[in-house]
């Protein structure tokens, strides 16, 4: 089944999953506006879990600095990178954010063929 929430999430439309799958097996070899659909939700959900990946590094990047400025003169303090703590991840994230708001741009268009043409979507 094919995970609908991102488009109730960013679209505010609901889409049956099961009647996505539907379309989607009623005619498998041509590209059709639910094989869209799925491509579109499939691919921000990759590009959600990169996002996701680079957050835990950063923060704990973050943290390390912040323990840094807080600790007193008898604190033991941790090592911290001197550089790149940004710029190794910095540009990766702008990109990955910069396509996350295409990519959702592309899937309101599709949700809202979708409802369009299925009135079993409605309104979140």
């Amino acid at each position: 089944m094919i995970d609908t929430r991102l488009a109730a999430k960013y679209c505010r439309e609901r889409i049956n999953p099961q009647h996505l799958a539907e379309a989607l097996l009623a005619d498998p070899g041509t590209p059709t506006l639910a094989t869209e659909l799925r491509t579109a939700l499939t691919a921000l959900e990759m590009t959600e879990g990169f996002i996701a990946g680079l957050i835990t590094p950063l923060d704990r990047s973050l943290r390390d600095v912040e323990q840094v400025l807080a600790a007193g003169r008898h604190d033991q303090i941790p090592l911290i990178e001197n550089t790149g703590v940004l710029h190794a991840r910095g540009p990766r994230l702008d990109a990955l954010l910069a396509r996350r708001a295409a990519q959702i741009d592309h899937l309101r268009s599709l949700t809202r063929l979708w409802a369009a043409e299925h009135p079993d979507t409605t309104p979140q």
